[in-house]
């Protein structure tokens, strides 16, 4: 912003320049060569009256430079997304985890597994959506495959949900399932 605003804007209408003409007392100053005012500043002295008069004449390249905003854009919604509470949930959910998935393996019951589930699932859907929105952009690929990617997360993060509490309330539980996958030996380890 800076550096539109400097290309944008006379040398005379500077703030150093104000500052100049305000320390000298008024414009006769610019009557005086600048040396002799600040001696060691400018090696190449220009008298300032033969810019000081002319009108600023604005090269293409100086207007085609595009300026841009501090403030937030105004989104369409009433009340705009807070997606820092979002990120704390997230965060939230992965430090929960680390105690839970131990715990509901050596307590195997449907509370902890419900819970369990959940968390996996909402945990595999926040990042397979950051995938989808942040390697299948419309811009890239088009703006139909972004939908389906983003269709395919919902999709499959629904039957995974589904399917974990199909295993919770009609098998043997999600912790009990856990450890008979862990107990299945190979052909080699029988031998």
């Amino acid at each position: 912003m800076a550096l539109s605003t400097f290309l944008r804007t006379p040398v005379l209408a500077g703030r150093v320049f104000t500052q100049h003409v305000l320390k000298y007392g008024s414009l006769s100053c610019m009557q005086r060569p600048l040396a002799s005012m600040v001696p060691r500043m400018v090696p190449n002295v220009v008298p300032i009256s033969q810019h000081a008069f002319k009108e600023a004449a604005h090269t293409p390249i100086i207007n085609s430079v595009r300026s841009f905003r501090t403030s937030p854009v105004r989104l369409s919604d009433e009340k705009p997304h807070d997606h820092s509470k979002l990120w704390v949930i997230e965060k939230s959910v992965a430090a929960l985890m680390v105690p839970l998935l131990p715990l509901g393996l050596l307590i195997p019951n449907k509370l902890f597994d419900s819970v369990i589930a959940i968390l996996i699932c909402a945990h595999s859907f926040w990042g397979l959506e950051a995938i989808a929105i942040d390697y299948v952009r419309a811009s890239v690929v088009g703006p139909i495959l972004p939908k389906i990617a983003l269709g395919l997360v919902y999709l499959i993060s629904i039957a995974m949900l589904g399917g974990l509490f199909y295993i919770i309330g009609h098998d043997d539980g999600l912790a009990n399932t856990i450890k008979q996958i862990w107990a299945i030996k190979s052909d080699r380890q029988k031998s």
